[in-house]
């Protein structure tokens, strides 16, 4: 008992400790969280659109694609950046999961870019993998949830061997249709602005999506969601009416 009493004062040390560290850490997370809401607020009013808070953020697509996360984890939206790019309604939402270790917990987050177009026929773009040869990723071979539900065919389209067809895989449910779409003018938009694009495009249910790593980067999602906007311009899609989120 006196060997504990002895300790006393150095565990009382070593708590007061943790406790500053567990202080510090939220008040460097509060920080953080509104130096990005006021960033964003700040592009919203620059764009003429507006930030949603968490109440609203649910992205448009949530129903045909959920976040990423850990088996038992619980993503979900905490922000959306809504905003018009002449008559495209665009929304970006931001996604959290907290993902915990054996000592720790970390939150990683994605956002996720989408556009109410109409015009096209379902399909998916994605880059492809090379590992020795070019590969196509198990995301865009995945049948989209409306085809799936009315029991459509998901076909891989062909393109001739060249520069396209060495960096992406397109899936369709009509791959004429999407091979029509893909005129050289959006296959040279796709090669030239790959890097401001998200991996996988999803078009489905009068929506164009795609999920990006990271949180939402103001100096930088515009130049994404107008990398999407000149495909969509290219390919003849028209602009939609977005959905009604709850």
């Amino acid at each position: 008992m006196a060997y504990l009493l002895d300790l006393a004062p150095l565990i009382a040390v070593v708590l007061a400790l943790f406790g500053l560290l567990l202080w510090w850490r939220r008040r460097r997370d509060r920080k953080a969280e509104h130096e990005h809401a006021e960033a964003l607020a700040a592009l919203a009013g620059s764009a003429g659109g507006r930030v949603v808070g968490r109440a609203g953020a649910r992205a448009w697509s949530a129903g045909l694609l959920s976040p990423k996360g850990l088996p038992l984890s619980r993503p979900r939206f905490v922000l959306a950046l809504d905003v018009r790019r002449g008559d495209w309604s665009v929304r970006v939402s931001e996604a959290s999961v907290k993902k915990a270790t054996s000592t720790s917990a970390a939150t990683s987050y994605e956002h996720r870019i989408e556009v109410a177009a109409s015009g096209l026929p379902t399909m998916k773009i994605s880059r492809r993998v090379h590992s020795g040869r070019p590969l196509d990723p198990a995301l865009v071979r995945e049948v989209p949830v409306t085809v799936a539900a009315e029991g459509g065919q998901w076909h891989r389209v062909g393109f001739p061997p060249g520069p396209f067809d060495a960096r992406f895989a397109v899936f369709a449910s009509d791959p004429a249709a999407a091979a029509q779409a893909l005129n050289p003018r959006a296959v040279e938009h796709l090669l030239a602005r790959v890097d401001f694009l998200p991996f996988t495009l999803h078009f489905e249910s009068g929506l164009v999506f795609g999920t990006m790593s990271g949180r939402i980067n103001p100096d930088h999602v515009l130049n994404a969601v107008d990398a999407v906007l000149g495909l969509l311009d290219r390919m003849g899609a028209t602009p939609a009416h977005p959905p009604v989120t709850p």
